[in-house]
């Protein structure tokens, strides 16, 4: 690939790709999951039934181009980034159009179809996947009983730097327990803390470790709730028990992607922890607690978390906000997604040299489940798909990639990406 050439976004209409099975397949049954759910009115349902409709034969449309948003969860910045994102695919079909915009738009019209902007709906304001979260939470095998597993195998390890790698390694792969991707969810609880070294095909853990034992500010932008979000909290718990920096998670203003956190989930997982009949269990949750209060910890939400928009388009109050923090952690595989714009680049390119708008250092904690990857040698990359076909797509490996800002610039102007732009400088 030409150093000037930037490859095209990931799509939908890639006949057998993975992004086009994602929406014909996993979408829909995501959507019947709802539907099974019995929560929902007969209108809101008739609109999700719909929705699946169109998925597979209909093409994209503008929601706010009707009288159907009343309830004040959207804000003016929101619904213009909204409608500039949508004009760029009007009238194209769902089954060709960038898969990353896909499904943050697929997910907005499943909130609308639930009634979940509707200032007069029962439904609005409430979150349609909260059944499937405070299952992955509470039932056996689910988060509680994860974050208690994780705390018996701490106890037993007294070194600093060992416990805090292994604080990092679980808050990577309790990334693969995502409920948007069922079968990968339900199989991932029987092996989240057990793990071989050769599935970490990047692995600056012990790296990252150190850095978090010396950060003063720490942000953490959320993925998925339950096991990995309690492993998150553990994570954030270890630090600010052991140091006096400061931890600030974001989460998504709206559901989405049907695990991924929003600022209720957070404290519903801090009070479930708090109130715990495990005693030594529940005085980590109150231990957070007191954290939340004496504003060491602190969550945030931005409606950027739930756009259409790559992190090349960070706003400029998150941009500056995180321009104050030391490290940046960010969970999962849309995250990764969203840094590298969701593009076809070869496994060879540098994410150091792509991301060089990113405001401050950062760590990529990231379970595969999509084909985007970098960083990886041609001959790995081939030799990895002879032996396991779906190692892209599958959950079973992961990256922890640390970028320190202080080492990038090895080569201006080349394989870099302009901030708000898909071009090359």
């Amino acid at each position: 690939m030409s150093k000037n050439t930037v490859p095209p976004f990931y799509s939908t209409g890639d006949p057998g790709s993975f992004a086009m099975n994602t929406m014909k397949k996993r979408k829909i049954r995501i959507i019947e999951q709802l539907l099974a759910l019995e929560q929902l009115t007969s209108d809101e349902k008739q609109a999700l039934s719909a929705l699946a409709r169109e998925i597979l034969h209909g093409v994209v449309s503008n929601p706010f181009d009707r009288p159907l948003i009343g309830c004040g969860l959207f804000e003016e910045e929101e619904i213009k980034s909204w409608k500039e994102s949508i004009a760029s695919y009007i009238n194209q079909p769902w089954l060709n159009i960038p898969f990353y915009f896909a499904e943050a738009y697929l997910y907005l019209r499943i909130l609308i179809a639930c009634g979940y902007f509707e200032h007069d709906s029962p439904s609005c304001g409430k979150d349609p996947f909260c059944p499937l979260k405070e299952k992955e939470l509470l039932s056996p095998g689910g988060g509680l009983d994860a974050g208690k597993r994780l705390l018996k195998i701490l106890e037993g390890i007294r070194n600093p730097g060992e416990k805090a790698r292994m604080l990092v390694l679980n808050s990577l792969w309790g990334n693969r327990i995502d409920l948007s991707m069922f079968h990968l969810a339900e199989s991932s609880k029987q092996i989240l803390f057990i793990d071989r070294e050769e599935n970490l095909l990047i692995d600056d853990s012990q790296r990252l470790a150190a850095l978090l034992r010396k950060a003063r500010r720490i942000d953490v932008i959320l993925d998925n709730v339950g096991s990995e979000l309690v492993c998150d909290l553990l994570l954030a718990w270890h630090f600010l028990s052991s140091s006096d920096c400061v931890f600030h998670f974001h989460a998504k203003k709206h559901p989405i992607y049907v695990s991924d956190a929003t600022p209720m989930d957070v404290e519903k997982t801090v009070s479930a922890i708090a109130s715990d009949s495990d005693g030594i269990f529940s005085a980590f949750g109150l231990k957070l607690l007191g954290f939340l209060k004496s504003g060491r910890m602190h969550v945030h939400s931005h409606h950027f978390w739930n756009s259409a928009l790559h992190y090349n388009e960070l706003p400029s109050d998150i941009k500056n906000d995180l321009m104050r923090s030391d490290l940046i952690i960010l969970k999962g595989d849309v995250n990764y997604r969203r840094l590298l714009q969701d593009r076809r680049w070869n496994s060879c390119e540098s994410l150091q040299e792509l991301t060089p708008y990113f405001p401050s250092p950062f760590a990529m904690l990231r379970t595969m489940k999509s084909e985007i990857v970098v960083d990886i040698p041609r001959a790995q990359a081939r030799l990895l798909s002879q032996t396991d076909p779906e190692w892209r797509v599958n959950g079973k490996r992961g990256i922890v990639q640390l970028v320190d800002r202080d080492n990038v610039g090895r080569t201006p102007g080349e394989n870099r990406l302009s901030p708000g732009t898909g071009r090359l400088l």
